[in-house]
């Protein structure tokens, strides 16, 4: 929020210059960002008189203008905007003068001399966004008549401190004139009065109609004002509002932000010859259509908030109001709005229709629930000051009176939360300078919470209050009693999940963050299991909609931005949490931590032997397998074949650590692979959780044998759909300590064999750690190993 140091000062004593000021509410708990001088890059800027325009002799687009800036001799200026016209105050830098980039000198322009330039606002340094419409494309005309050669500067507003304060949520009460003049009462402990006026002597019998048919829209007041002229705001509330950040329109839209800024009030005003004299306040009916001030046609859905004229809507409620009944110069009678709606409904309404406004950000916030007929009475009172013969007619609308919060609180509480010695009388002090009520009774205080601050609704929240303005410096500086320390560092989780990191980076994965939110379709693409969905109630975008429950449409979408751009080999990694929904909106959803990869190209290439090794399903096990191994774990691991959607049917197994099923690795199956513009790509995921929660098995160091191992291989027939971890089960229940290791070297199908059948063969390795083998001790296990293979069905070659 943009804050101007003179205006605060009409009205508060302020003695501290702008920056001490900045120091002393970002102390107070409201930090403000910048504070910036408007004028700091501006000089020798006057008020000048345009006597004559002539076209350049040797440029169509340029004018020489002569300019009376109140010294003896005229200014020749070459002037090439659209808009300058003799007879006109406008701005004039001077030969010498500073603009924000800018020193004017002396110039020629196609031969003709030019002693100073006509600016723009613009030129002065003020943003296009609060520029008049009418000024954006040309220099600054000054409505009225100035004293030519008078300071610029002065005239408008620029000798002025822009303080830009950040605004946390909760104290919405701070975004107004009023209620930082509150604020600065207390720190600098000043009684805040506020001369309010009531124009209601002068009113004259109405017959609007104001009828609330909505649980969202609690107050709702209007008023109408006769006989009113739509003009250009006088210079002074032009600049106020420009200084602010806010476009000047009309002398009736300003005065409505001019409120808005005093009062953190939002207004309204409708064209009452456009709206009737029928004010309905309800719930949209979904479909309905609303064209609002940006010109934009809005598809209205049932959480709407909508202002009606009996039946078509006029203004989304908070919001935005409706072009079908704009004011514009031809309006002579208006109906002015002050209304309290529910902030939950403005929030989801400029969420959904993706409208903000500086009325949504106030309603979203929570303005103060009693403030509506003030702000009104003083919006009626500026447009009688700038409209003297309009006439106003009676307020008309429902409210409900809201009494103000009632905490109590102890002396000694305060003191305890707050570890420091405050008397009664300073904490009543302090309390009265924020201009809340208290009554001492008995050992407590009964304190009164205006309604303009909702944001203090706890005894927590007083004692915040009061430190923060006694000052947070004045806090004592004292270290924790412990009456035992434990000593700090990483769980072994933490650990595992770093070591995890390192270890993938040095096979050179790139470790990658994606987005937890994704579609709905992709949330659950690539999961083993069922589970609900967990989705946003109102999602920015459908692309981030639902919480996802796996990794892998994450990293195959990173995966494909990586390919589309000439990066064909890819290894990345992500370690992430996935969340399973319950079912129930009201239970949060599960979460565990994945770890999941995405491989694609060339692992090896050696271009002067034109040599390459393409990453397949072996290299991918491998990697996988390193976790295992550092872990621990790889005695423990297990694969079956399974089919999982968008996974190549043949290449892909379910990973199981004993019986619990992990994850799975694989390839993505080759049409949703080129679908997103892929070329083979290999994958695996597995619950991280699950493994880390294992206890952590110790490297068990051995000496190398000394004696020498005896290997025999093996043939054998076996079905074509039997997996080698069959096999490899059948050898393993033998359960013989000699046997030490298990490799297959060949695997061949053909027409020579029989039907259905496939030829393996091993090798199996045999040693004794205590002794050298003979041939008859191997001979016996290795018939064992034999005759149990036999007995699974396998035909011995």
């Amino acid at each position: 929020m943009l804050v101007s140091y003179n205006w605060l000062k009409q009205y508060i004593d302020i003695k501290d210059n702008a920056q001490d000021l900045a120091e002393k509410i970002t102390r107070g708990g409201i930090e403000v960002e910048g504070v910036e001088y408007l004028a700091e890059n501006i000089s020798n800027v006057v008020v000048g008189y345009v006597k004559s325009k002539e076209k350049h002799p040797d440029a169509e687009k340029l004018n020489v203008c002569i300019v009376d800036v109140g010294e003896k001799e005229d200014l020749q200026i070459v002037c090439g905007a659209p808009n300058v016209k003799a007879g006109q105050c406008v701005i004039v830098a001077k030969i010498g003068a500073k603009l924000p980039g800018i020193k004017i000198k002396k110039a020629e322009l196609r031969g003709v001399e030019s002693q100073g330039m006509i600016c723009s606002l613009k030129e002065l340094g003020l943003n296009q966004s609060v520029v008049p419409k009418k000024y954006q494309d040309g220099i600054y005309i000054f409505e009225t008549e100035q004293k030519l050669g008078s300071d610029v500067v002065e005239i408008l507003g620029l000798n002025d401190y822009i303080l830009d304060l950040s605004i946390t949520p909760n104290r919405a009460d701070a975004l107004s004139m009023r209620g930082l003049t509150y604020e600065l009462g207390a720190l600098y402990n000043q009684t805040v009065r506020f001369n309010d006026k009531k124009c209601e002597e002068n009113t004259t019998d109405t017959d609007l109609k104001v009828s609330i048919q909505s649980e969202n829209c609690v107050n709702y007041l209007a008023q109408i004002v006769n006989n009113i002229t739509v003009v250009d705001s006088p210079l002074w509330l032009q600049t106020c509002l420009m200084n602010s950040g806010i476009r000047p329109i009309n002398n009736i839209v300003d005065i409505t932000n001019y409120v808005l800024l005093e009062f953190g009030q939002p207004m309204h005003a409708f064209d009452k010859k456009l709206t009737g004299e029928n004010i309905v306040v309800r719930d949209a009916a979904a479909g309905e259509i609303l064209k609002t001030l940006d010109n934009v046609e809005r598809k209205l859905q049932k959480d709407d908030l909508v202002i009606t004229d009996g039946i078509t809507p006029i203004a989304l409620g908070g919001v935005m109001g409706g072009k079908n009944t704009e004011v514009n110069s031809k309006t002579t009678s208006i109906i002015l709005e002050s209304a309290y709606f529910n902030p939950v409904t403005v929030r989801k309404t400029s969420a959904y229709h993706g409208l903000r406004s500086d009325s949504s950000a106030r309603f979203e916030k929570g303005i103060d629930i009693n403030i509506q007929r003030v702000a009104l009475q003083r919006a009626t009172e500026l447009i009688l000051e700038l409209c003297p013969e309009a006439t106003i007619e009676t307020i008309v609308g429902e409210t409900k009176a809201v009494g103000d919060k009632e905490i109590i609180i102890t002396e000694n509480y305060i003191n305890d939360y707050l570890g420091i010695e405050l008397s009664k009388e300073e904490i009543i002090n302090i309390l009265r300078s924020l201009s809340f009520n208290v009554k001492k009774i008995e050992d407590y205080l009964l304190v009164k919470i205006p309604t303009r601050r909702p944001d203090i609704t706890i005894k927590q929240d007083l004692v915040e209050e009061i430190i923060r303005i006694y000052g947070y410096d004045n806090l004592a500086s004292t270290l924790p009693k412990f009456s035992k320390t434990t000593r700090g560092g990483l769980t072994y989780s933490q650990r595992a999940v770093r070591d995890l990191r390192k270890i993938f980076v040095t096979l050179g994965f790139n470790d990658t963050i994606n987005y937890s939110l994704v579609s709905e379709k992709e949330s659950t693409e690539f999961t083993l299991g069922d589970h609900h969905k967990v989705r946003l109630l109102m999602p920015m975008t459908e692309t981030h909609s639902t919480l996802r429950q796996s990794l892998i449409p994450g990293l195959l979408n990173a995966t494909a931005y990586n390919v589309a751009r000439k990066q064909k080999n890819l290894k990345i990694l992500e370690i992430g949490k996935v969340f399973f929904g319950s079912g129930n909106d009201n239970i949060q959803p599960t979460e565990k931590l994945y770890l999941s990869a995405a491989l694609t190209g060339v692992e090896y290439s050696a271009k002067w032997l034109k040599e390459e090794r393409k990453i397949d399903f072996y290299s991918t096990k491998g990697y996988l397998e390193t976790i295992f191994e550092r872990l621990g774990l790889v005695e423990k691991i297990s694969y079956k074949s399974i089919k999982l959607k968008n996974m190549h049917p043949g290449r892909t197994a379910e990973v199981y650590l004993g019986e619990k099923r992990l994850g799975f690795i694989g390839e993505i199956h080759p049409v949703y692979a080129g679908n997103k513009g892929l070329n083979t790509t290999y994958v695996f995921e597995i619950n991280l959780e699950e493994i880390i929660s294992e206890k952590k098995v110790k490297p068990l160091y051995e000496e190398v044998t000394k004696y020498p191992e005896i290997t025999r291989d093996v043939a054998m027939l076996v079905d074509n759909k039997d997996e080698y971890a069959n096999i490899y089960s059948v050898i393993e229940n033998v359960n013989s300590k000699l046997i030490t290791n298990v490799e297959l070297f060949d695997l061949y199908e053909g027409l020579e064999l029989l039907t259905g059948k496939k030829s393996i063969a091993l090798t199996l390795t045999y040693s004794d750690k205590e002794k050298t083998l003979t041939d008859e001790e191997v001979t016996k296990v290795h018939e064992k190993v034999l005759d149990a293979l036999s007995n699974y069905g396998a035909i011995i070659r």
